[in-house]
């Protein structure tokens, strides 16, 4: 899969605590549904940052925003990928870490691709680490810690992952 340019001004959300990255989490995801709903898209959000930047914590986020219970999520570092499913939508989140991985080839053995789907939402941490990998039409997030807050940086890459960002972005400025 080919890279694909930028097509957003990289908005920029400050965190200031965990609970402020589960919202933003929790937001993206109500836009995807509102936006898509009831339309087949899928989006592949790709989770860049230090460890303990708040990848997780976003993640469970996402959770949130499609109904699922954010506690059954966890950081898939061991176990490579985990499913979720949204109770009575149809929908559901699927979480992969590519952080352990040595090599793309590794992805087909996992069930990578087969987990870019219609109505899920996929978000893979570390995904820059295999970026050809991943879908060239993609939301790309940078967590940042300073201090104990966090810096968001996001970047759609595609003209879905665009009209998705756009979306979100109008969301928090409201």
């Amino acid at each position: 899969m080919e890279d694909s340019e930028i097509l957003d001004q990289r908005p920029c959300f400050h965190s200031p605590e965990p609970e402020a990255t589960r919202r933003y989490g929790e937001g993206l995801a109500r836009v995807w549904r509102e936006m898509n709903a009831p339309g087949p898209g899928g989006l592949v959000v790709s989770l860049r940052g230090d460890l303990g930047a708040g990848k997780t914590v976003f993640v469970k986020g996402l959770a949130r925003g499609l109904g699922i219970d954010e506690s059954l999520v966890s950081s898939p570092t061991f176990v490579l990928a985990n499913q979720y499913a949204s109770p009575g939508e149809g929908l559901s989140l699927h979480h992969v870490d590519f952080y352990r991985l040595e090599s793309p080839d590794e992805l087909e053995s996992m069930g990578f691709f087969d987990l870019i789907a219609p109505r899920a939402i996929l978000a893979v941490e570390w995904g820059p680490k295999f970026p050809g990998e991943l879908p060239s039409d993609r939301l790309e997030l940078e967590l940042e810690a300073d201090g104990g807050s966090r810096l968001l940086r996001a970047e759609a890459r595609g003209p879905e992952a665009a009209r998705i960002l756009a979306g979100w972005s109008a969301s928090l400025a409201e």
